[in-house]
């Protein structure tokens, strides 16, 4: 018997509420940064400037970047591993791991290496994806929860 065969890959209800309430704050800070970076913007008498809330939407999404690394990590040892040794998932799981490496490693890149020379496509990089990672998580977790239904009912059926 599998040495992790007694292990559920659902997660609990608190758990669960820590995953979408930190990927909630994570995707609202960046879309509400992005809006007051690029939308609203304010006329002083030395030009166009940055909205002054747009640095704090900003520095709420850094730290929402590393919520979001910390209850990553809580998914990989128990619901990664699990769905991938019962081979559930796993398209839909590695591209979900490849997004959010993605965002890391972009999210690193602009903190530490955004110059005047890349300003123009290194943020696209990583908002462009940022923006569609509900949609990618909601399709993940809704083909989890069918494939979830259909072996339940097969299981079912089968007793």
């Amino acid at each position: 018997m599998n040495r992790l065969s007694h292990l559920q890959i659902r997660f609990s209800p608190d758990h669960k509420r820590a995953l979408y309430g930190v990927f909630l704050m994570l995707w609202a800070s960046g879309v509400l940064w992005i809006g007051f970076h690029y939308f609203l913007r304010v006329q002083s008498e030395f030009g166009v400037q940055a909205h002054p809330l747009e640095n704090w939407w900003l520095r709420l999404h850094g730290l929402m970047a590393f919520a979001a690394l910390i209850v990553l990590g809580s998914v990989l040892p128990v619901h990664a591993r699990r769905a991938w040794q019962l081979k559930k998932n796993r398209r839909s799981g590695l591209s979900m791991k490849i997004v959010f490496f993605w965002l890391a490693a972009t999210g690193y890149a602009l903190y530490y290496f955004a110059s005047e020379a890349n300003e123009n496509w290194l943020p696209l990089l990583h908002w462009i994806v940022g923006l569609a990672l509900p949609l990618l998580l909601i399709f993940h977790i809704r083909r989890g929860r069918m494939r979830h239904k259909v072996s339940h009912q097969t299981v079912t059926a089968h007793a």
